[in-house]
């Protein structure tokens, strides 16, 4: 029999793919992990760096949005505190160097028949005050006088001209019938409407004058200067209130006594004389707010 001789075939070595894949990410996990670790990570504790959480609105794709929501609320709430803080109002309005008299053509100056003395005298021109003999605290809305717009109410000419300062006296014609609680109502049912009809004047409100202690013994309609003194008390806590200015002329006449000096006075111990007008006009021109 003749030898066969027969060659080996070599071994096949079956390689398992899913324990070879799984060792290769082992592997790269094991190096990635080494990598970071070392560089990475080293990096940035090493540098001072501002990490970045993004906010949700960012991930969504709004996160300009969410800055100017911020940016506008931010503004609101100081928009808010600059209107909260009060305005910087001393009362009674302290003395200053003296202005010009032409600052008197800035101004209007309304009332009864106290203040009618001012054109009355050539102290102020007639265009610029709105008052009259018969004015009284009760009628100061609805009596209608002569303005250089016609003839209409006090709120009416103060609509049409618009000035840049307003003085407002009122309650000597109605202090003798009237109560002080009566007279401050009036008043302040003015001062409303007028503040509505010119938001940009400067408003100064003036003390009620003193009247003599003659007037306030006599038997016709007699004043009292404590009443006067009450209602004045009422108009700074009404200034105050309402960041308006307030002119003490009624403690300026009485020159240091508690009624007004008969020498100040015409003979029915309530009007002033001329030489006191004037004294009244140094006090305006002395007393203006800064």
């Amino acid at each position: 029999m003749a030898n066969v001789s027969r060659t080996k075939k070599p071994l096949k070595v079956r390689y398992n793919f899913g324990i070879v894949l799984l060792g290769v990410i082992i592997i790269f996990g094991v190096v990635f992990y080494r990598y970071m670790k070392s560089t990475t990570l080293e990096e940035v504790l090493s540098e001072d760096r501002e990490i970045y959480v993004p906010s949700f609105a960012s991930i969504l794709g709004n996160d300009d949005e969410e800055e100017e929501d911020n940016s506008v609320a931010t503004a609101d709430a100081d928009s808010e505190s600059e209107e909260s803080e009060p305005s910087e109002i001393i009362n009674p309005v302290p003395e200053s160097e003296a202005v010009s008299s032409d600052y008197l053509d800035s101004c209007v100056f309304i009332g009864d028949s106290i203040t009618y003395g001012l054109s009355s005298y050539g102290l102020v021109s007639s265009s610029s005050v709105y008052a009259s003999v018969s004015m009284s605290i009760a009628k100061i809305e609805t009596e209608e006088i002569e303005t250089q717009y016609g003839t209409m109410t006090v709120l009416d000419a103060l609509e049409e001209s618009q000035p840049e300062n307003i003085y407002v006296m009122l309650g000597t014609n109605g202090a003798a019938w009237l109560s002080v609680d009566d007279m401050y109502d009036y008043f302040t049912s003015f001062m409303k409407k007028l503040m509505n009809k010119c938001p940009d004047s400067e408003i100064y409100i003036i003390s009620v004058p003193p009247v003599t202690s003659d007037k306030e013994s006599s038997v016709e309609t007699p004043i009292s200067n404590s009443d006067l003194d009450s209602f004045n008390e009422l108009l700074l806590e009404y200034a105050n209130d309402k960041s308006l200015h307030y002119l003490d002329v009624n403690s300026y006449l009485k020159d240091g006594g508690s009624s007004l000096p008969s020498s100040y006075a015409e003979n029915d111990g309530v009007h002033l004389k001329y030489s006191t007008y004037e004294l009244f006009i140094d006090y305006i021109l002395t007393h203006v707010a800064g």
